[in-house]
Parts: structure tokens; C-alpha cells; sequence
């Protein structure tokens, strides 16, 4: 899957919801499987042995060290040799162990909003969050809680890959899920489950062009937009940075918000994603989503360097003053000094720091 947004992910989420209850009319009860909590393609072998989708993982992932092997050391090729990259055969993309260390998943991170962070900043950041900046357990808690509204609430039930798994990787293991809290235990009508999808269901939020996305890749989304809805595209070869992007929004929300409710989502091959309407909300909005987190202040560097220097300057000048004050040998040697003279020949010098000479002391006569 592509990296999106937190946001594009409660959307799918919450938007089968919809399909399902077609089915449901049409077909009879629909129970939902296999899904996991995944929101990234990290986890080893997802595609088979030493296999992933190409040009996957999109993103870089975190690494844990690999477990035993369950069926013994006599088995090719075991224990991973904690000398040796990963090792062939390969697939179209890219998953297996590599000096002993096994691929799972990538952490979320905590969004802040006042500085202009609008939901894909884990996309380019570390794998592993920085202290503080994990934001992991709340985006997979709600985004179990929309999923499992649409399939438990709508359709007749799910059932989740997996019951557990090798590596420690709560997105794919229910028994991890559970445990770290992502799903409820037992009560299926909790009221966060069942409220949890209220602001997509209003259609709150909107499919824009991505700004970050090349413009051929937004060109490309656009072209298939407009070819579902049999309209031309050739205009949009003669649209260019803002231009072509200001385009883009008007086809993609249109196309999303008329098949939204078919099952298309707001990607375009990575050319769109969704974003909330600007509205001004009051302090209940923030209460059941990514929007309540801790926000983290970190101090910026100049102002810690500053501080620094401002704090040895200081400390070093407190230093020298109880030096001067409170020894006299110390002051002495510092008065005879040539190289300080021009400091301490001075009248608020010889005012501040003369009263300690020790008797019989006679400075220098450098003239």
C-alpha cells in the first residue's frame, strides 16, 4: 500500500461501511476477512518468500532481531547468519532478514498542526519515533475502532490475520492488538466503536491534489478521473505548478465525492489524498481523534546554543569574581598579568578587586 495520511486511512476505513451494506442487500450477510491493522508493507515475506509488491516498501522500516526457527536449526539455511545481508532467491520486491534482523512495521507519528504538519510527516521521518513523537498507539486505536464499526456494526462480523505471529507485529497479530489496547476486549458496542466513524459519514474532509506528488503523477491521476467520467484530459498538458495542482482538486473531490459511495478512494495512484475542511470547531471536536494528542515542545537548537553560551559566560564570570574576591594569591596573579593589564589597570577594576591585595603587594610597573 502507499504511504497516505492517517486521515485516508479512516476514510477507507469507514467508507466500506457502505459497500458492505450493499452486499448485505444484495447478497445476504457479509463477514469481513482477513484484515489486519497494517498500514505499511514492512512486514517480512507479506508477498511470499523473500517477496514484496515492486518497489515495495515505499518507505524505510524498522527491524527487529529474528526469531528461532520453530521447525529447529537442521531446516537450509538456519539460524539467519547474523554476518550476511539478505540473501537470494528474490522476489519482485524487497523483504527477508539482513544480518540477523527481521523487517516488521513503521511508527506513526504525532502531528503539530501549529507548525504546518498535516498528516504525512511519518511518510519521511525515522522509522522509530522519536522520544516523545510516537503516535502509533492512538492512529492504530482508532483506526481498529472505524474498522471494525463498518464490519461489526454494518456487516455480520470479521475475522483478522492473524491469531498471532512469529515476530512481535501487533498490526497483524490480534492477540498483540489486543494487548496493546488498538482492539476493545469483548464489547464490540462500545460507544467509541459505534460513534467512531461520525465525521466521515458527514463528509468532512475533502480529496485534494497532493503537493508533494510530481506533477506527471497528478497529471496521470487527473487523466483517469476525467476518462472514468468520458470527458477530455488533453487541456490539463498545458497545466503547470499551481495551476495544474488548483486543477487537480476540483477533478479529484468531484470524482471522489460521486463514487465514493461505489468504493473509490481518494489516492489516484498517490496523486490525491484527503484533507479536513477548514471549519472552525469547538473543544468537544478534539476529543475522539489524532487531534488529542500531548503536544511535544521541543526547544530549537539556536536557543539552546545560546543558552549554553550565555550560561558559561555568565558562570565563568561568577567564577572569576568570588576567585578574585575570596583569594588573594589569585588576585595577585591576575593583576600582575601582562597580557590583562589593559582590564586591570582600569579605575572600576582597581575599585572592584584592590581591596584584597595582600599587604605589601605592588603591581608591575610596565612603563
Amino acid at each position: 500500500m502507499d504511504p497516505s495520511s492517517r486521515i485516508t486511512f479512516y476514510n477507507n476505513a469507514c467508507a466500506q461501511k457502505k459497500q458492505i451494506a450493499l452486499m448485505e442487500r444484495e447478497f445476504g450477510p457479509v463477514i469481513v476477512g482477513e484484515w489486519s491493522l497494517a498500514t505499511d508493507n514492512c512486514a517480512m515475506w507479506l508477498n511470499g518468500f523473500n517477496d514484496n509488491l515492486p518497489g515495495f516498501p515505499r518507505s524505510p522500516c524498522k527491524y527487529q532481531a529474528c526469531s528461532a526457527p520453530y521447525m529447529g536449526d537442521d531446516q537450509p539455511g538456519t539460524p539467519v547468519d547474523i554476518g550476511k545481508p539478505i540473501q537470494g532467491p528474490y522476489g519482485t520486491g524487497m523483504s527477508g532478514p539482513s544480518f540477523g534482523m527481521c523487517p516488521t512495521d513503521r511508527d506513526w507519528m504525532t502531528e503539530r498542526y501549529n507548525r504546518g504538519e498535516g498528516g504525512m510527516s511519518w511518510v519521511s521521518a525515522p522509522p522509530e519515533a522519536p522520544r516523545g513523537r510516537d503516535g502509533t498507539d492512538e492512529v492504530m486505536t482508532l483506526l481498529a475502532h472505524k474498522k471494525i464499526s463498518a464490519f461489526s456494526g454494518i456487516g455480520h462480523g470479521f475475522y483478522f490475520w492473524n491469531f498471532r505471529t512469529d515476530l512481535y507485529n501487533p498490526q497483524w497479530s490480534y492477540m498483540l492488538a489486543l494487548e496493546r489496547g488498538w482492539i476493545p476486549k469483548g464489547d464490540l458496542n462500545d460507544e467509541r466503536i459505534l460513534n467512531s466513524c461520525h465525521k466521515e459519514d458527514a463528509g468532512e474532509f475533502v480529496c485534494e491534489a497532493n503537493r508533494d506528488a510530481p506533477e506527471d503523477t497528478v497529471r496521470s491521476g487527473m487523466t483517469y478521473a476525467l476518462g472514468e467520467e468520458e470527458k477530455s484530459a488533453k487541456y490539463i498538458d498545458k497545466l503547470h505548478d499551481d495551476d495544474l495542482y488548483d486543477e487537480a482538486d476540483t477533478i479529484f473531490s468531484e470524482f471522489w465525492n460521486a463514487h465514493r459511495g461505489e468504493g473509490a478512494t481518494c489516492d489516484f495512484g498517490g496523486a490525491a489524498m484527503l484533507a479536513e475542511e477548514n471549519k472552525t470547531h469547538t473543544e468537544d471536536y478534539y476529543t475522539d481523534d489524532y487531534y488529542n494528542v500531548t503536544e511535544v515542545n521541543e526547544f530549537p537548537m539556536w536557543k539552546i546554543i545560546v543558552l549554553g553560551v550565555v550560561g558559561m559566560l555568565v558562570g565563568g564570570f561568577a567564577g572569576f569574581t568570588l576567585a578574585m574576591k575570596l583569594n588573594p594569591r589569585f588576585n595577585r596573579a591576575v593583576r600582575s598579568s601582562t597580557m590583562l593589564r589593559p582590564v586591570t589597570s582600569s579605575k572600576v577594576f582597581r575599585q572592584s578587586f584592590g581591596n584584597l591585595i595582600e599587604p605589601g603587594f605592588h603591581p608591575l610597573d610596565y612603563e
